[in-house]
């Protein structure tokens, strides 16, 4: 892990600060030439009051990004819960779509909650396409409920066996401990279903056995919301066409702007006048609080907390991603930037001293130099062709049949899907060219 932390004076600096780390991964980033997605991102329990994260879109990467084709809104789905939870819609008046159950309980199995949705939409782009399943957004409901424990593969279950066992505890029959049902439609239920149909007994079997043991506390939540995850052709909520695409991606960067969240508590605070750091005085021992009088008072003294900032890059897994990403069955592709050599150069055993030659006329003069390997192993050309795509040069030189009187090197190129045979006189000139595009 590569990290960065940053410390300003002003919020204004450290704005600039942590702009200038943004383009800078950005340009770290665009040196692979392998797409990627800088999204808006939720700062979780590291705080702060902005942050972004890097990834590489992967089909098997763990996050969901969704980004909009029209304009530049790119997040993270878990805070793309924002938009989806804080729009209101008109209820629907359909009175005959299908509706399924969508089920999460709190960390302390107090509480259920149940999210009922149609069971299948179509897509918000054009309501005539085929219906598919629709999938509860977990983040907007974490949301809507923060003491959800979304790591329960099947929370009904388990809030119902978790009460079942208390059902001959004394303690559990007080008020205060009583389970809680709570239920929030999505806006494309009706009004009369929710009228015929307000809270979940008839619907689960599993709650009808409970409510014959405990008691309930049962609620319905006047939201009109989306709580639909977003799919490929969503409205964007940034420019409001139909032009959202979901990827799933792996995180390989984030950039925090973390404010005083950490520096005014531990009192990491500097002379604003001089700009130097204040060593703690040795009465102080208990961390600095946000109380006004006491910010007022190191105000007047003339001290300041640093405004922080962490940065990190994850270099393992992005070697892990990048070979992901750019592999094909015959091998790896290493971008430029990455590759062990630039080119490699192979040869039949006829022409190995010219291959040497090539190596020479590649690697010197220095300025300008072509990083390249020689593979002299006491292999046949077909086996080193093999070996040198699964280790993935970004280009390979081989001086084979084509060779002969005319000197032409078969230069093949995967990432850019060509193969040519170029004579020696025009090779470096050649191969530098294509280096600029892989």
């Amino acid at each position: 892990m590569k990290d960065l932390y940053t410390f300003d004076a002003s919020p204004q600096e450290a704005q600039q600060t942590y702009d200038k780390v943004c383009m800078t991964y950005k340009s770290f980033f665009d040196e692979l030439r392998i797409p990627y997605l800088v999204a808006k991102a939720d700062s979780g329990s590291i705080g702060g009051h902005l942050s972004h994260e890097y990834h590489f879109p992967l089909a098997n990467g763990e996050d969901t990004v969704i980004s909009c084709g029209s304009c530049s809104y790119a997040t993270n789905e878990e805070l793309a819960k924002g938009e989806r939870g804080t729009t209101s819609f008109k209820r629907s008046t359909d009175d005959w779509v299908p509706q399924h159950s969508w089920f999460g309980v709190s960390k302390d199995r107090l509480q259920l909650v149940e999210a009922i949705v149609p069971q299948a939409t179509p897509s918000s782009e054009d309501p005539s396409t085929t219906k598919t399943p629709t999938e509860v957004n977990p983040y907007l409901m974490r949301a809507l409920y923060p003491d959800l424990d979304l790591s329960i593969e099947d929370p009904l279950r388990v809030f119902v066996d978790h009460w079942s066992k208390q059902r001959s505890s004394a303690a559990s029959q007080a008020v205060k401990d009583l389970p809680s049902l709570s239920c929030i439609y999505d806006y494309r239920v009706s009004q009369s279903f929710i009228d015929t149909n307000p809270l979940s007994d008839k619907r689960s079997p599993l709650i009808q056995k409970l409510s014959e043991i405990v008691g309930w506390n049962k609620s319905i939540s006047p939201e009109c919301i989306d709580l639909a995850r977003f799919r490929d052709g969503d409205r964007c909520p940034s420019c409001g066409k139909h032009s959202i695409k979901t990827q799933q991606a792996v995180e390989l960067g984030h950039t925090f702007y973390l404010g005083d969240r950490y520096s005014n508590p531990l009192d990491a605070t500097f002379a604003a006048a001089q700009h130097a750091v204040v060593p703690k005085s040795p009465a102080t021992t208990a961390p600095a609080t946000k109380d006004p009088a006491t910010e007022s008072r190191a105000l007047a003294q003339g001290r300041r907390p640093f405004q922080m900032g962490c940065h990190g890059i994850g270099i393992s897994r992005m070697i892990a991603a990048v070979a992901d990403s750019v592999s094909d069955k015959q091998g790896l592709l290493w971008p430029r930037v990455m590759a062990p050599y630039e080119a490699v150069i192979l040869a039949t055993p006829e022409h190995k001293a010219a291959a040497a030659e090539v190596w020479d006329l590649l690697s010197f003069p220095k300025q300008g130099s072509v990083e390249a390997v020689l593979d002299d192993r006491d292999r046949g050309l077909g086996w080193k062709m093999k070996d040198a795509d699964l280790i993935g040069f970004p280009i390979v030189i081989i001086l084979g049949r084509h060779y002969g009187p005319q000197e032409l090197c078969e230069i093949s190129i995967r990432r850019l899907g060509t193969k040519e045979n170029i004579p020696v006189t025009d090779l470096k000139e050649y191969i530098v060219t294509k280096l600029d595009k892989i």
